[in-house]
């Protein structure tokens, strides 16, 4: 039976460091003793203990020699320290991490700041003014090999300043030459495109190519002086489209603030706009002809003296305005004027949104719904936001108040009314400006989408006569009830819109007024009682033959019942014939 042989580590004679360490580890290497145990018993810490046996399992023996037993590791390269100590000589302003950087670029040996800083103070001489004398870097003489020059110190890492010190030249120079290399980077195609950067331009003037000609100040200061209000983005889409200058918001921008304070042009009064919370939008519709929006503006300007109202029906998807009118009144018959004329020219929509104005709790105008399958929602009371066409009208004021306050008669104040119509339904919408498919403008939006069809049938039970639609004969007459009514010659075989309110009996084509009559309509019967002071309206339609009768002379028609019974004239009596043969009985009687 072999016998297993114990040491006893106290008793073994330590000689030296190395062997005390040992020693002192031994006990945990052999598992008789923990290391908190062995700290304990030789009174050390435990981190101590810890550590050497770190690194004795790492390293082995030699983990327990002190570090001064070994030789260390070779010092800086002695290329490297003369480089530095050459570069420290030349810039001695420049920092130690500036040198490190420039040291690893052209030695390729790293080395960190604070093996430079202490390099720097150890081998100190490059301090001394006589031996800075004595070193210099040399400066091409040629103009091109120092631009070249400059373009590889900065490669290599060094600043601007430490540029401008080594090659004596100026910081402006230094940073042209620099610009002028980074932006022939740009084009790898060409070799020598670095090179052809430096070389030396014309030293002609450069003269800039200007941007904004007086023509452009002078259209600009046009649409100001006409839409006086308007802000920049309304004036660039004029631009753009009534005379082709394309200029940026801000230029567009500075150009209007040089003509109201050169030309004086109409300045927008200012509001203090008191901050408002968070508030629900109007509906947003998904597809066209979802949800339309209707509403009534009473102008601030009053041309004549005669208060005028707006009257606009806006489709919610593309923002385009389906119709509108400028009239003096605001009663119902204006609203369904609007609404007949939209829904010949675009079809049904789904749903309108209207305040809770008379107009729109009135019954023709319920009654129109109805029949149509048309939804009339009314907002709350107080909650004008809630309706889309508010932000129209909001566009309106800008545009066109500065204007109507110098409109001399209603007429004018009505056609400028229509230009606006047309420029907001051609002109860059803003809230179209995102948009993926580069559609701008309302009608763009809309493109030919078209709202559901609608028979005349449906028109004629929804409006009844008093809007409706009449072919023109090839005389120029329409017939409406028993009236028999002349319009113009000019247009035969033509479809008009005839609509009565506000006691007279309008025919439209189109945008253009026709012909107006003073029109009486019966309370229970649906067709005009009375006709008379026909007032025709100057429009390119009408014929330029003579006529042979004056055909506004009108003649109150006559009822069926009032005609006279015709007079039976009686019979005139007619002679016989006389037979040409003889009957059978003539013939039995001559037998």
């Amino acid at each position: 039976m072999s016998t297993q042989l114990t040491l006893s580590f106290d008793t073994v004679p330590i000689t030296c460091e190395v062997q005390q360490r040992y020693h002192s580890i031994a006990p945990c290497l052999a598992g008789v003793r923990t290391p908190a145990e062995q700290a304990q018993a030789l009174n050390l810490g435990y981190s101590t203990i810890t550590r050497w046996l770190r690194e004795f399992r790492e390293e082995g023996l030699p983990g327990l020699f002190p570090a001064t037993h070994y030789s260390r590791e070779p010092y800086t390269p002695e290329r490297v320290i003369v480089q530095l100590l050459y570069f420290k000589c030349c810039a001695p302003k420049a920092a130690d991490r500036e040198l490190a950087r420039v040291i690893q670029h052209v030695t390729g040996h790293h080395l960190s700041h604070p093996t430079v800083k202490a390099l720097c103070e150890r081998f100190f001489f490059w301090r001394h003014a006589e031996f800075q004398k004595l070193v210099h870097y040399p400066k091409p003489q040629d103009p091109l090999a120092l631009r070249q020059e400059i373009v590889r110190l900065h490669q290599q890492g060094w600043t601007e300043i430490r540029i401008v010190e080594l090659l004596r030249v100026s910081r402006r120079a230094v940073r042209k030459w620099l610009q002028r290399a980074k932006a022939s980077v740009a084009d790898q195609r060409e070799t020598t495109a670095q090179q052809m950067a430096l070389l030396d331009l014309s030293r002609a003037p450069h003269h800039q190519v200007r941007k904004v000609y007086f023509g452009a100040i002078h259209a600009t200061l046009t649409l100001q002086k006409r839409y006086g209000y308007a802000g920049w983005f309304r004036i660039k889409g004029y631009l753009e489209a009534d005379y082709g200058i394309y200029l940026s918001p801000s230029t567009i921008k500075r150009i209007m603030a040089l003509n109201r304070r050169v030309h004086l042009a109409p300045v927008r009064p200012m509001k203090v706009l008191a901050p408002r919370d968070i508030r629900e939008g109007p509906p947003k519709s998904r597809h066209p002809f979802q949800h339309t929006f209707i509403d009534l503006r009473y102008l601030d300007a009053k041309p004549e003296g005669i208060q005028l109202y707006s009257c606009l029906l806006l489709e919610g998807f593309s923002r385009t305005i389906l119709a509108g009118s400028l009239t003096p009144e605001q009663e119902v018959g204006v609203v369904l004027q609007v609404y007949f004329q939209a829904l010949l020219r675009w079809g049904l929509w789904e749903e309108v949104l209207s305040d809770h104005g008379g107009q729109f709790q009135s019954h023709a105008f319920a009654r129109a719904n109805r029949r149509l399958g048309i939804h009339h929602e009314m907002y709350e009371k107080g909650h004008p936001w809630q309706n889309l066409i508010e932000s129209q009208f909001g566009i309106q004021a800008r545009i066109g108040e500065y204007h109507w306050e110098r409109c001399a008669t209603v007429a004018a104040a009505v056609e400028f009314h229509r230009e606006l119509i047309r420029d907001h339904n051609r002109l860059p919408h803003w809230a179209h400006r995102f948009r993926n498919d580069q559609k701008r403008t309302p009608l763009q939006v809309l493109g030919a989408a078209q709202g559901k069809d609608v028979e005349p049938v449906a028109l004629q039970n929804a409006f009844g006569q008093r809007y409706c639609q009449r072919r023109i004969d090839e005389h120029g007459f329409v017939k409406l009830g028993r009236w028999k009514i002349y319009i113009e010659e000019g247009l035969p075989k033509t479809a008009v819109q005839l609509s009565y309110w506000d006691g007279k009996l309008r025919a439209d084509y189109g945008e253009q007024r026709l012909l107006e009559y003073q029109c009486r309509w019966g309370a229970n019967d649906p067709r005009p009682t009375a006709l008379s002071h026909p007032t025709p309206h100057a429009h390119p339609f009408q014929t330029k033959q003579q006529n042979l009768f004056d055909p506004l002379w009108l003649r109150e028609p006559v009822a069926p019942n009032e005609l006279s019974p015709a007079k039976i004239k009686p019979a005139t009596p007619q002679g016989t014939q006389l037979r040409l043969y003889f009957g059978p009985e003539l013939v039995k009687q001559a037998s």
